[in-house]
């Protein structure tokens, strides 16, 4: 009676799963990626195959120096699937490209040339809706171009540098466009808005000077000396870069456990004192002429300093750049309230009001000045014209 029992309760048990997965649901469908890299390299993959004279012209029509015409817009439409990935890749916070940092400075990033030529698509994409009139799409697209920057990220000096480069290329369009909607208020509010989020989150140069540090240290070890000696004469890095053979035969030959250890101190020292100097808030030019005192000033005819000067990258040229990047967006902003204040008032202001974001090379207000078109924002003390804003506005 037992073993009966025990048959029938079995069974129950057996049709009871039956009947539960039964009218379980389908397996849910597998959610999309949540690393934006791996959308931004389907889109890579994606890219037109376009000869150089076509991607030359994108490049061109991104950078504003030629006008949409009918084969940029052909070449674009080819491009459609790369946008969409990138459009996919935009929603995603995290940004995981696999940089292989055990390779140290024989490290490839062979998705930075790819990244150059998609921020040009994504670019010149935003100058066509602006010239077809849809400002506010033309906007969207630039600011996603910014994200593209952040995303680009700040895994290596390399990678710092190239979101910089997009970063900029990005605001140059936005003024321009902007220059367009001079006078539609709602979205010139909406720009500054999403503008301002768009930047609560920044790169910082610290974090891959902070990687370069470790991977430096870790090559001056004389069980290293033969890997040294490859990046010294391989990677295209510091002196080697002035194809200076003979000089870098020379440190090569130098490699001892002293002179590893005197360059290592050398080294150390004076990135950690740019550190410092790249997390202040001292004034531009107080902090650029420290910068480059600690990038120069290295003996060549010392085996350990010319050594750490090779590893030693040129300080004053990040923090200029990252300063400019600043300052272009604080112009972007200035610029924009100075539409805001034309419209309401019927009039462009005869001076800057109070309040507006600053120029960062000098820390004061940006200099202003009307013309015939519009206005003009200068960095002051700055002659050339990269430190030139100029915006048009709407009659």
């Amino acid at each position: 009676m037992k073993s009966i029992n025990n048959c029938l309760t079995g069974k129950m048990i057996l049709i009871g799963l039956v009947v539960i997965f039964a009218a379980s649901p389908a397996p849910a469908i597998p959610p999309d990626p949540d690393n934006a890299a791996l959308l931004y390299y389907q889109g890579f993959l994606s890219l037109a195959e376009l000869d150089e004279d076509a991607r030359d012209h994108i490049a061109e029509v991104a950078r504003g120096e030629a006008a949409p015409d009918d084969k940029v817009r052909q070449d674009i439409r080819k491009c459609k699937g790369a946008i969409e990935f990138a459009e996919a890749a935009d929603h995603a916070y995290y940004c995981h490209w696999g940089v292989r940092y055990s390779k140290g400075f024989e490290c490839l990033l062979p998705q930075m040339a790819q990244a150059r030529f998609l921020t040009f698509v994504l670019v010149a994409d935003a100058r066509i809706r602006a010239a077809d009139g849809d400002y506010k799409g033309a906007l969207e697209r630039s600011l996603m171009t910014g994200r593209f920057a952040r995303h680009i990220g700040d895994d290596t000096t390399i990678t710092y540098l190239v979101s910089l480069s997009v970063r900029s290329l990005s605001y140059k369009c936005m003024r321009e466009v902007m220059s367009m909607a001079s006078g539609d208020e709602k979205l010139l509010e909406w720009f500054r808005n999403e503008l301002v989020t768009s930047e609560s989150y920044t790169l910082s140069v610290v974090r891959p000077l902070n990687i370069e540090i470790e991977l430096v240290t870790d090559l001056m070890r004389m069980d290293n000396a033969g890997k040294l000696s490859r990046v010294l004469t391989d990677s295209g890095i510091g002196i080697a870069t002035d194809s200076n053979e003979k000089k870098v035969d020379e440190i090569v030959k130098a490699i001892n456990a002293k002179t590893l250890e005197q360059a290592e101190r050398i080294y150390s020292e004076r990135m950690n004192s740019a550190l410092v100097l790249l997390s202040t808030s001292l004034p531009f030019e107080s902090v650029d002429a420290q910068l480059k005192q600690l990038a120069d000033n290295f003996d060549p005819n010392n085996p350990a300093e010319a050594l750490a000067g090779t590893f030693v990258p040129s300080f004053s040229k990040i923090y200029n750049q990252e300063t400019m990047r600043r300052t272009s967006l604080n112009a972007t902003l200035t610029a924009v309230e100075i539409c805001l204040s034309r419209i309401k008032t019927g009039k462009l202001p005869d001076e800057l009001p109070d309040g507006l974001p600053k120029d960062l090379f000098s820390g004061k207000d940006f200099m202003y000045q009307k013309i015939a078109a519009g206005f003009v924002l200068r960095c002051p003390g700055k002659d050339s014209d990269i430190y030139k804003f100029e915006f048009k506005v709407k009659k």
